[in-house]
């Protein structure tokens, strides 16, 4: 999967570059360059997972190497399906950098790939990651929306330019939160599977549920117009903290059911 990885990075990094540009000269040959490079990556990167898949036999979801890709994967194809569906070029200028770091970080976390443990053997566990990095993914969206929201909003950009950002945010945070949601579920039919109980009083269990209350209270807000605004986009990106310690930080640094 390696070598896939890597032309996809450079892709990616290109892709990057091309739309930084298409930005600052306005050109549209740029523009449409920046996107199609941006395609051929996720299509390598996809020849990667299923080089990984092939050669396991599972989903790459067993370990962190694994799910680093695949939040990479997941997080690019959120960011294509925006840019041909809305034709919103700006998000892109946070999810690339991101998707790009994760690739980087599993390849320095590379481990080879194997057969699943007997625990993982069942559609549940497959569900629930799945599940669990499409949220990621759109909460990363909702992220770089948010942030491009408050960098405008400090530029002096008038309300009805910043409307389309928190529109952005706003719906990654719904999608986000109904994927969660249905990852949550399928967790608990897993756990009662493998240990017998549907809920663990374990870290990665008891983050996850925060990380579900918080969306939960931001989707929530959205509906609230006083909350709107400068406030819900700081909670945004304060929300992609927790789901990145929730994800990385329990794994690294405390001791779960969910370790790899």
């Amino acid at each position: 999967m390696k070598p896939f990885l890597i032309a996809a990075i450079v892709l990616y990094v290109l892709s990057f570059a091309a739309v930084l540009i298409h930005h600052a000269s306005k050109s549209k040959p740029v523009g449409s360059a920046s996107k199609w490079l941006l395609v051929v990556g996720l299509l390598i990167h996809s020849g990667g997972l299923v080089e990984r898949i092939w050669t396991t036999g599972h989903a790459p979801m067993a370990s962190m190497y694994e799910t680093l890709v695949f939040f990479s994967w997941t997080t690019m194809l959120v960011s294509a399906i925006v840019i041909f569906r809305y034709d919103e070029r700006e998000t892109e200028i946070v999810t690339v950098p991101v998707s790009v770091l994760a690739i980087l970080f599993a390849l320095a976390n590379e481990k080879p790939g194997g057969p699943l443990t007997l625990i993982l053997r069942t559609r549940w566990f497959e569900t629930h990651v799945t599940a669990s990095f499409a949220a990621y993914a759109l909460f990363t969206l909702a992220f770089s929306g948010a942030l491009i929201y408050l960098w405008k909003k400090w530029r002096g950009t008038g309300e009805e330019g910043l409307k389309k950002f928190q529109e952005i945010a706003s719906k990654s945070i719904l999608w986000g939160f109904c994927f969660f949601s249905a990852s949550m579920f399928a967790g608990a039919v897993w756990a009662y599977l493998a240990w017998g109980t549907y809920w663990l009083w374990e870290p990665k269990v008891i983050w996850s549920f925060i990380v579900w209350f918080f969306y939960a209270g931001a989707m929530h807000a959205w509906y609230v117009r006083e909350w709107r605004g400068t406030g819900l986009a700081v909670a945004t990106v304060l929300g992609f903290i927790v789901v990145l310690f929730t994800y990385l930080g329990v794994s690294l640094l405390m001791k779960s059911s969910h370790n790899f």
